[in-house]
């Protein structure tokens, strides 16, 4: 047994302003995953990469760990998921839906943060395969909730 762990941030500026907005004043507005080596894969405007830790040291106004329990075999299938994912690109499209319209969150061609990370914990069987079809957008504060509520009280890092 082991954890997958997911980092939340929040960064100032008008377009983490609107993602606040859109998901009801929900403080964080990214998140991604934390390697075992440490660096962070995840999706922002230049596309999924690994980007080593620290990359935006000083340029998020705050941060939080939450660590999901994982079986051996969870772990290895989402993080051969999102390694998979690696230089695709950012899902611009499935911003804009999140104020405009409804789409379907899986596309595998592009990803936004939420998108990878929920995508990665539904490919492991940590989150529930039928969220795959229930949903028509999934947003950084859906991916919070639903892996706190997989938590025990206190793990937070």
């Amino acid at each position: 047994m082991g954890n997958i762990r997911l980092r939340f941030v929040s960064h100032p500026g008008l377009f983490n302003w609107a993602c606040q907005i859109a998901q009801y004043r929900f403080p964080y507005t990214h998140v991604e995953v934390a390697l075992p080596d440490g660096s962070l894969l995840g999706a922002i405007s230049d596309g999924v990469k690994i980007r080593p830790a620290g990359y935006d040291t000083g340029k998020f106004s705050s941060e939080l760990f939450l660590d999901v329990k994982a079986t051996t075999d969870q772990i290895i299938t989402a993080l051969s998921f999102l390694r998979a994912q690696n230089g695709k690109e950012y899902d611009f499209r499935a911003i804009w839906a999140l104020f405009l319209t409804s789409r379907d969150w899986q596309d595998p061609q592009r990803w936004f943060c939420a998108e990878l990370v929920a995508g990665a914990l539904v490919e492991c069987g940590i989150f529930p395969r039928h969220l795959a079809v229930a949903l028509n957008r999934v947003t950084v504060r859906d991916v919070l909730f639903l892996a706190s509520a997989l938590t025990e009280a206190g793990e937070h890092v």
